[in-house]
C-alpha cells in the first residue's frame, strides 16, 4: 500500500523545494534509491502532474514552509475532520505514529514524554518490523490523582510494535522539596533510567500550555498557586514537566529544580527530537519552544501551522540579533 503522504512530501521537496534525491533521503531517512522510486511513483499515481496536487489530509507547501522559516529537519502537518479536540488529537496520534514507524531505526533507545497526544500516537501505532529498540520515560509519572498520565501504557504499547523492551520512571515527575529528588537519584536503578533517557537517539514529547486544561494540572503536578506564580513568571509552555517562557528560557527555577525529567537543552542533543501538538490554545507554547530549539521535527495541525506562520517574522528577527 503507498504512503501517499510521504510520497506527496517528497514531490513537493523535489519539484518546488528545489532540493536533489540524496538531499531529500538525507532529510527524510532514506535511501536514495528508496526516493527516486517515490518520485517515479508520484507521476505514476498522478501526484505530480504540472504542479503538486493532492487532496490527503497533510499539506505539503505548509511543510515545507515552516520547515524553511523555523529551520526543523521536518515538519507534519494534519488538517482533521473537525476542529474539536478529540478530532485533533486523534490525527496527530495517527500522524506521529507513522512517522515512527518510518524514523525509527534498528536498536534505537526512544525517549517518550507521557502527554495526552503521545498516548494518541501510542494507541494507533500498528506492530512493525522487530528493531530491538528500548523505550524509556523522558519524565517522573507517578499518579497523582484519578485522572492518570497513562505513562506506563504508552511506553509499553510503543515497545510492543517494535518488539522491543521498556524502562518506565516510576517517580513523581514533581517532588516537594529538592532535597527529595536528590534522594530519588541517588537511587541505582533511577539514575540509570534517567542517564538512558538522556542518551536516547530519538525523543517524542507533547507540549502543553500554561492552563487549568493541562495535563500536568488534571493529574494533580499543578495546584493553583503554582499556577498562577508561573503565568506570572511568563510561562507559556511545559515539555517534559519543565516550564519555559516565549524565548525558551525556564521559569521558576525552584519549580524547576524539583522536577524529575531530562533537561529540555538534551532534547537538542539527540538525532530526531520530535515534539506532537496542536490546536489553537498551543501556539504560545509551541513557539516558546520552536525559539529554544527544543525539536526538530514538528508535528501538528493545518490551523496550528497557519497561526505559527503568523508569527513567523517574530522568530525570525530574533534568530538574527
Amino acid at each position: 500500500m503507498d504512503n501517499i503522504q510521504l510520497l506527496t512530501k517528497i514531490a513537493t521537496l523535489y519539484y518546488k523545494g528545489g532540493l536533489n534525491q540524496q538531499e531529500i533521503a538525507d532529510r527524510l531517512g532514506l535511501s536514495r534509491q528508496t526516493t527516486g522510486r517515490y518520485l517515479k511513483r508520484a507521476v505514476d499515481l498522478g501526484v505530480v502532474v504540472i504542479k503538486i496536487q493532492s487532496n490527503l489530509e497533510y499539506s505539503a507547501e505548509l511543510e515545507y514552509k515552516l520547515e524553511s522559516i523555523f529551520g526543523l529537519s521536518e515538519v507534519i502537518v494534519v488538517t482533521p475532520p473537525t476542529d474539536s479536540e478529540e478530532a485533533v488529537k486523534e490525527a496527530l496520534g495517527s500522524a506521529g505514529a507513522a512517522f515512527l514507524e518510518r524514523r525509527v531505526q534498528p536498536n534505537d533507545i526512544i525517549g517518550i514524554s507521557w502527554s495526552s497526544t503521545v498516548l494518541q500516537c501510542a494507541m494507533q501505532l500498528s506492530k512493525t518490523n522487530p528493531r530491538n529498540v528500548t523505550v524509556v520515560q523522558l519524565n517522573g509519572s507517578m499518579d497523582r490523582t484519578s485522572y492518570s498520565t497513562r505513562a506506563e501504557f504508552i511506553v509499553e504499547r510503543i515497545a510492543q510494535a517494535f518488539d522491543g523492551k521498556t524502562l518506565g520512571l516510576l517517580t513523581p515527575m514533581l517532588v516537594d522539596d529538592r532535597s527529595i529528588k536528590e534522594s530519588f537519584l541517588r537511587d541505582s536503578k533511577i539514575a540509570a533510567t534517567l542517564q538512558l533517557a538522556n542518551d536516547a537517539q530519538l525523543a517524542l514529547f507533547g507540549v502543553g500550555n500554561v492552563s487549568e486544561q493541562s495535563s500536568l494540572y488534571k493529574t494533580g503536578y499543578l495546584d493553583d498557586v503554582t499556577l498562577e506564580r508561573l503565568k506570572s513568571s511568563g510561562a507559556v509552555g511545559e515539555i517534559c514537566g519543565r516550564f519555559y517562557d516565549r524565548w525558551g528560557n525556564i521559569c521558576l527555577p525552584e519549580v524547576d529544580e524539583r522536577t524529575i525529567a531530562i533537561e529540555l537543552n538534551n532534547l537538542k542533543t539527540k538525532r530526531i527530537s520530535a515534539a506532537i501538538a496542536g490546536g489553537l490554545n498551543k501556539v504560545e507554547a509551541i513557539l516558546g519552544m520552536l525559539h529554544g530549539g527544543f525539536c526538530n521535527v514538528l508535528i501538528t495541525s493545518e490551523e496550528t501551522a497557519k497561526a505559527l506562520l503568523l508569527h513567523s517574522g517574530e522568530f525570525s528577527k530574533s534568530k538574527s540579533k
